[in-house]
């Protein structure tokens, strides 16, 4: 259930959603399995191997969670496939196959293949925090992030989104804190790993980890004009995780401690109260945490709409 990642989107307006219709809603967009012919489905899932709706509600945020569905054809089956089928056409009328007429086989191959497929299944959680203006997607790649939106703005009928936009760049400050640390916010710790990268095209790019962010080597860099592109942090004990400067969070992990409170909490192992709890402990921490990330980027902007 704990976030790995944190990709952040505001809403640019106040929605409210009415929990019994969103669960209707949801309902017309549930996820059911691939058809022999397709190659992909998409479709909201339940959160909970108990749960009884698709959508699990608590302290004033909305978890939803989104299963993608994918046939698996191995590019190399579908490769030598098609080189056997074009060295046999080629043979047979003493011709060259061109590059349309090998797209087009190669269609016919996905076609045959695809009914005969295996499939595998990856899922997408994320959450609604309206009282917030904030939709908090556990993604790894803009890919999966805009999928969970896309859905969710066909299932809600439109959905008033942007990134989570700040006042300054992620990466001019966090190339401040590295020059000087009396810029660095209270409650934070550099993690020993970060990326610097020139702003030139093509530039050089510096990868750093398990090193001491403050020696002379790093600042040298930044002198020959490298800015910060990605920062490990550890805020308060409480959150460890990569920064980067698109505002995406990565490598997100709790601290021991709450992790440890969400354990105690657990009456039973029933996998609703499980999710409950974590969920509940989860959000809590995040609804601290993010206007903490956006003060140290001097602040929320309002840029942008949808």
């Amino acid at each position: 259930m704990w976030f790995k990642n944190l990709q952040l989107f505001q809403l640019n307006k106040d929605i409210e959603p009415d929990l019994s219709q969103l669960e209707s809603q949801l309902e017309a967009f549930r996820f059911e399995p691939c058809k022999s012919i397709e190659t992909y489905r998409l479709g909201w899932t339940l959160p909970a191997a108990t749960a009884g709706q698709l959508h699990h509600a608590s302290g004033g945020a909305i978890l939803l969670c989104l299963r993608r569905q994918e046939k698996v054809i191995p590019a190399a089956v579908v490769n030598e496939t098609l080189q056997e089928k074009v060295e046999e056409l080629e043979a047979k009328e003493n011709r060259h196959v061109g590059r349309k007429e090998k797209l087009s086989i190669k269609e016919d191959i996905l076609s045959e293949l695809t009914p005969r497929a295996f499939v595998r299944s990856s899922f997408t959680w994320g959450y609604i925090a309206p009282k917030d203006n904030l939709v908090v997607i556990d993604a790894s790649s803009a890919k999966k992030a805009d999928e969970f939106l896309d859905l969710l703005r066909q299932t809600l009928g439109s959905l008033p989104v942007v990134p989570f936009n700040t006042e300054q760049s992620p990466s001019i400050v966090m190339t401040e804190w590295l020059q000087d640390v009396s810029k660095r916010p209270q409650g934070l710790e550099l993690d020993g790993q970060c990326e610097l990268r020139s702003d030139l095209e093509e530039g050089s790019v510096i990868r750093c980890k398990q090193q001491e962010l403050d020696a002379e080597e790093i600042l040298a860099h930044i002198e020959t004009g490298k800015q910060v592109v990605k920062l490990a942090i550890n805020w308060q004990e409480k959150i460890q995780f990569i920064l980067q400067d698109d505002l995406i969070i990565k490598r997100l992990r709790f601290g021991d401690e709450l992790l440890d409170e969400a354990k105690d909490s657990y009456s039973d192992e029933d996998p609703m109260t499980r999710l409950d709890t974590d969920f509940t402990l989860m959000t809590l921490e995040l609804k601290r945490f993010i206007p903490t990330l956006a003060e140290w980027m001097g602040g929320q902007s309002n840029l942008g709409s949808n």
